[in-house]
């Protein structure tokens, strides 16, 4: 059985996209744990919420998949805002710039462990503070790392281009998490 560790509905909709046979178990790790400054804080929260699950799992059969992404603008990390000031202040200074997304993923099947990294990058547009407060009071932006998502973008045109996976920047590397799953044959 493959298993998600998320309670992200983005996360199992990405997932979706590869099999419809999966299951999900929320992880138990505290992501305070790792400090924000951590060079590779998307793998290392990908590879805790893996520890919190992997007891749980039937190590002889199950697939566990834990993913985290993050924002990052001048090797500034931005997670999720923890409040409307924080989300506003992020999206400002995204704002006509050009950031990373990157999603660390971690695979754990049988004996194998296959962790990485996924970088994608995105410009936004020049926007006014008004797009930017109207943003923020229309959409939940809390629970979105940099304070946006790629899928709002149709009706707020935050983005200007993305070079890279959408889906990545979605917060999924559906590509690279689908490669692993065939070399396994649990897809």
């Amino acid at each position: 059985m493959i298993i998600l560790g998320s309670s992200s509905p983005r996360r199992k909709e990405l997932l979706s996209k590869i099999t419809k046979n999966f299951t999900i178990m929320n992880p138990t790790f505290d992501e305070r744990e790792i400090s924000i400054n951590e060079a590779h804080y998307a793998f290392e929260e990908a590879y805790h919420k893996a520890l919190s699950l992997v007891d749980k799992m039937d190590a002889r059969n199950d697939c566990l998949i834990t993913v985290d992404t993050i924002v990052v603008l001048d090797n500034e990390i931005y997670g999720k805002p923890k409040d409307r000031d924080e989300a506003i202040k992020m999206l400002t200074k995204l704002s006509g710039k050009t950031h990373q997304v990157i999603s660390g993923y971690c695979l754990i099947y049988r004996d194998n462990v296959n962790s990485d990294e996924v970088i994608s990058e995105v410009t936004f547009n020049k926007l006014s503070k008004k797009e930017i407060e109207h943003y923020v009071d229309s959409i939940n932006v809390l629970d979105k790392a940099g304070a946006y998502s790629v899928q709002d973008d149709e009706s707020f045109h935050l983005i200007k281009k993305i070079k890279g996976s959408t889906d990545n920047v979605m917060g999924f590397p559906v590509d690279e998490i689908k490669a692993i799953l065939v070399k396994y044959s649990l897809v």
